[in-house]
């Protein structure tokens, strides 16, 4: 006996066709990132600061935040986790910090869960001020013991640092000579309590402040278990 093949009449194939087009673009529909403020840089003392929100983000997974000194090679300079969903606006900010050219081009590389990749509008920041130092590089702002920032200063002179409490009283104040190029400064909190402190580095008119947070030792402040067995066993 000759079995017939079944063979899919051409509307039943275009079904199977459209229906497999439909899910193909179901799936990487679902990934949207709507921006509320584009992204826009500001210059400050420190470095460039980044700003953008969103008002909607449907699996963003990341920002990639790119530079570029001439507006047409970029490189990855950072990254920003993202809320990956929401539909309230979520404010962004990064700071690029030691940034001393006279213009820089940024933009975000936004990622989606499945990978997909689109970039933002472009922001432009020109340099005005002059700095005779600049913050290139420092340590966790929170700390145990010690805190340590790099400066590039642009000339030779004398500083004033201080540290102070977050409601700006003075605790220790300290001048050093410094030297054109990079130079260390070094904060010692190891008497100091735990809590919120402001970093404030003066060299003439030019006023630069941070703000650290010194945290206690966790293995230190832990009670001596053993101890305290022996004295219940005695």
């Amino acid at each position: 006996m000759m079995r017939k093949h079944f063979m899919p009449s051409k509307v039943l194939l275009n079904s199977l066709v459209y229906t497999v087009s439909l899910v193909f673009v179901s799936v990487y529909s679902n990934a949207e990132v709507t921006y509320a403020l584009p992204l826009s840089g500001a210059e400050l003392q420190i470095g460039n600061m980044l700003e953008w929100s969103t008002s909607l983000e449907l699996n963003n997974e990341r920002f990639i935040v790119q530079r570029s000194l001439d507006g047409i090679g970029y490189d990855d300079i950072g990254r920003v986790d993202a809320a990956g969903l929401s539909n309230e606006e979520t404010p962004y900010h990064f700071m690029d910090i030691g940034i001393n050219d006279q213009k820089a081009y940024y933009r975000l590389k936004q990622i989606d869960d499945d990978g997909t990749v689109s970039y933002s509008q472009t922001a432009l920041v020109n340099k005005k001020m002059e700095n005779k130092f600049m913050v290139m590089s420092m340590s966790s702002p929170e700390t145990i013991n010690r805190f340590e920032v790099t400066i590039d200063f642009s000339e030779a002179g004398v500083i004033e640092y201080q540290l102070c409490s977050l409601r700006g009283e003075n605790i220790k104040e300290v001048e050093q000579s410094v030297s054109p190029g990079l130079n260390s400064l070094f904060f010692d909190l190891e008497n100091e309590h735990e809590g919120i402190y402001k970093i404030r580095i003066k060299m003439g008119d030019e006023e630069e402040t941070l703000v650290i947070r010194k945290v206690l030792d966790e293995i230190k402040s832990k009670p001596n278990v053993a101890s305290k067995n022996n004295q219940i066993g005695g």
